[in-house]
């Protein structure tokens, strides 16, 4: 799903595609922003994806580690492109 506003044009992590650079902006529901929190991307966070797979999940790099998150957790994370 994406939408745009004032702010620029937003999407679920799930529908990102590799080498965007992305800013989470929110999460939907209790348990999904704690297990964000625990990956280290709660709002404001910025990651590069690395590689976003079909069905399974989305590898996202940050901070010099690398992240799975899985498909159901991308689908509840709202994110935007990172100004540069």
């Amino acid at each position: 799903m994406t939408t745009s506003s004032a702010e620029g044009a937003t999407m679920t992590l799930a529908d990102a595609k590799e080498g965007m650079k992305l800013v989470v902006i929110a999460t939907r529901g209790d348990d999904v922003t704690v297990q964000a929190l625990r990956f280290g991307i709660g709002e404001g966070a910025v990651f590069q994806v690395n590689k976003n797979i079909s069905g399974g999940p989305v590898i996202i790099a940050r901070k010099q580690m690398e992240l799975a998150v899985g498909r159901q957790l991308a689908r509840d994370i709202e994110v935007k492109m990172a100004v540069s």
